[in-house]
């Protein structure tokens, strides 16, 4: 491990990122590994660095988990259905339900499949969806907003079927479960509520 490594994983310690959780190294490739959180905190700890330079200039294959996952799920592609739902909602929700929706829809698919949807967001989309997408990321969430769920299942080949709410609750078929748990991981308890 080199000393730039070392320094790295200082600040992502100072920033508040979990060693294991938000980080960590390959010995073997003698890479750094940041996830989303890591790398959001990394921005807000220390905006005077470009970590979007920084990030660039690893070789990071985005499109590679993607694919695999989309392949399993039997989808044409995961992260486009999820960014364009993404940047639909970011249009209709209000601020604080907005930042709910995006540290769900990030944090928890990339803890969970390792696809960096941030990364891809920036490559992929607007400058404009994506300037609104970095202020949101930096507030704290503090409105609850559901429909990440939604569209995560649909984005992963559910159907709006799978989906049903009843007042602030979100109810899922057996396969609506399924479809959440491959691709999304975190504070949620997921219980199967309605017959499949």
């Amino acid at each position: 491990m080199q000393s730039e490594d070392i320094e790295l994983f200082r600040m992502l310690v100072e920033a508040g990122a979990q060693p294991g959780q938000d980080f960590s190294y390959d010995l073997g490739q003698g890479s750094c590994h940041i996830n989303e959180r890591g790398f959001i905190l990394l921005q807000n700890a220390f905006p005077h660095i470009d970590w979007h330079g920084i990030s660039s200039l690893s070789q990071r294959d985005l499109d590679a988990p993607v694919q695999a996952l989309s392949q399993q799920l039997g989808v044409a592609n995961f992260a486009d259905g999820v960014m364009q739902r993404l940047q639909q909602r970011l249009e209709q929700l209000s601020t604080n339900e907005a930042a709910w929706y995006a540290h769900q829809i990030l944090g928890g698919v990339e803890a969970k499949t390792g696809i960096a949807l941030y990364q891809l967001i920036q490559r992929d989309l607007a400058q404009p969806v994506c300037q609104r997408l970095e202020q949101l990321l930096k507030l704290t969430p503090i409105t609850p907003c559901n429909l990440w769920i939604e569209d995560l299942v649909v984005a992963a080949g559910g159907s709006h079927e799978d989906i049903t709410y009843d007042g602030e609750e979100v109810l899922l078929s057996e396969a609506g479960v399924h479809l959440l748990t491959q691709v999304w991981i975190g504070e949620l308890e997921i219980q199967d509520e309605l017959a499949a």
